[in-house]
């Protein structure tokens, strides 16, 4: 769960928290309608925003002084970094779009990346390490192939985002502010910061490998990123071998080890180097112990094995014919290792992980029933949900995020504050449902069915409403800033203290029947 996600399932009101946190930046040509995430030190808030003049959603990072505590945060003193930053051009870099000085400090706006962060997927096997580490260090090669180089600098888990709707397409985001010639540890994180950065020595192209390394080893071995810091000795060397559950990648676990050594000169000298090494890593199966015999004994071992084989065979027609049924395996143990079998099936199926786990990130949820099912909570970030039968479901704080539930029924169901953050709801019926408190923030319910529906307090700026039904909804205290209402049905709706900043209500049936022009 990312801080997106801890943030809408947070047990505060999210009104409050919204109304508490965001930020002002509408003079600057933004307006900031949710916060990701705040850094622990509340110096650094990430928000997602709509830049007004071009109505993209783009993420801004704000940099805050408090209380005049941080005299180092001097827009001037990063402004040649980020302009460094605004020249990357490459399609697995969100690319850097604008930066401002604020009255506390500074912003920098990049776009927006949909997708879920690695630190969301747990612990993955060797083969995806593979395949991830491969995308990134053909990022880093990119950036070490400028002049002056671009070092990253603060790669974790967090910020490597997979979009699983672009075939499984990895993107890097967030750089941090330092530069190869100045190592302040301002966007350090414990447990990923390589040593030369924590004792402010000259960095290299060899300094993101070591918290790309860390990234990985956290991925192989299930470790979150604040836990991270935990895995590292006194020289800061990351001990993790005896987590390791698979044991058949030993020539990956050697590669991971080099790119985490604590003295730069001993990992690979670039990004080219270490992905160079890591394709020709040989592929890894289990071993298989061989007897050494001489050419003379050859013959009698394969004398031996025929003979025996048939022995075998034999004794196997004398078990089915001969033996009585005490000797075999009875009927209830075989229907009991069946129902074993199944289960395990089930468990890893997308249906099964979402009833264990109450996650299921980029699952295929095609036209499943979950009715009346109790999910409260549940994570389905960028799931395929189409058809799906939700009725009468408990999903209150679920999370949609990204997630694709055209034509699925949720008449009746209970999503009180549940986040359907820019998912697709095409003709989806939610009659009769609570989605009090929701968050709809850009979601697409175009011909959707909301008879009757508690929208109460529902946060729907910039959603598609085109066509919906909303006949006798409850609308109370609705945030439909900029919303698109176009000949939706508002008859006998109740909109007191909706916001209708910038609706955009042609042809729609308004609450009283008249029709607006």
């Amino acid at each position: 769960m990312n801080e997106l996600d801890k943030f809408y399932t947070t047990n505060e009101s999210a009104t409050q928290v919204t109304k508490r946190e965001l930020a002002d930046l509408s003079i600057h040509g933004y307006q900031v309608f949710e916060e990701l995430s705040t850094h622990a030190d509340g110096q650094k808030i990430t928000y997602v925003a709509q830049d007004l003049n071009s109505d993209r959603l783009v993420v801004i990072k704000e940099w805050r002084m408090l209380n005049g505590n941080l005299p180092s945060l001097d827009y001037a003193t990063y402004l040649p970094r980020i302009e460094l930053l605004q020249k990357l051009n490459h399609p697995s870099i969100p690319r850097y779009l604008n930066s401002f000085a604020t009255s506390t400090g500074f912003c920098i706006v990049r776009e927006y990346q949909q997708g879920v962060s690695l630190a969301e997927m747990g612990t993955l096997p060797g083969s995806d390490i593979k395949l991830i580490a491969r995308a990134v260090l053909k990022i880093l090669v990119y950036l070490q192939q400028l002049r002056p180089i671009v070092l990253h600098l603060n790669i974790k888990p967090e910020n490597i985002i997979v979009d699983t709707q672009e075939q499984l397409k990895i993107y890097l985001v967030d750089f941090g502010l330092n530069s190869s010639s100045n190592s302040s540890r301002v966007n350090c994180t414990p447990g990923f910061t390589p040593p030369e950065q924590l004792f402010n020595r000259q960095l290299t192209s060899a300094s993101d490998l070591y918290s790309l390394g860390v990234s990985l080893i956290c991925l192989l071995t299930g470790t979150s990123t604040p836990n991270a810091q935990h895995l590292l000795d006194k020289n800061h060397r990351p001990q993790f071998q005896h987590l390791l559950s698979d044991k058949t990648y030993s020539k990956l676990v050697e590669w991971l080890e080099k790119m985490v050594e604590p003295n730069y000169q001993r990992r690979y000298l670039d990004a080219a180097s270490a992905r160079n090494s890591l394709i020709n890593l040989p592929t890894e199966r289990p071993k298989v112990k061989f007897i050494n015999i001489s050419s003379a004994q050859k013959g009698e071992w394969v004398r031996w094995a025929l003979v025996a084989g048939i022995f075998m065979g034999l004794a196997l027609l004398l078990r089915q014919f001969v033996f009585s049924e005490a000797d075999d395996i009875s009927p209830q143990e075989i229907a009991r290792n069946q129902a074993i079998s199944k289960q395990a099936q089930f468990e890893q199926s997308d249906r099964g992980k979402l009833i264990k786990d109450k996650q299921c990130v980029g699952c295929n949820l095609n036209r499943q029933d979950f009715n009346q099912a109790q999910l409260s909570g549940v994570s389905l970030n960028q799931s395929n949900l189409i058809g799906a039968n939700f009725s009468t479901a408990n999903l209150s704080l679920a999370i949609f995020r990204d997630a694709d539930l055209s034509q699925a029924n949720f008449t009746k169901a209970n999503l009180h504050q549940a986040a359907f953050y820019g998912a697709k709801l095409i003709g989806t019926d939610l009659s009769g449902a609570n989605l009090s408190s929701a968050k709809l923030v850009y979601a697409k319910l175009k011909g959707a069915m909301l008879r009757n529906t508690n929208l109460s307090n529902a946060d729907l700026k910039f959603a598609e409403l085109q066509q919906v039904d909303l006949t006798s909804a409850n609308l109370t205290n609705a945030d439909l800033t900029n919303a698109d209402l176009s000949y939706t049905n508002l008859y006998r709706a109740n909109l007191t203290g909706a916001k209708l900043v910038g609706t955009n209500l042609t042809g729609a049936t308004m609450p009283d029947g008249s029709i607006r022009q």
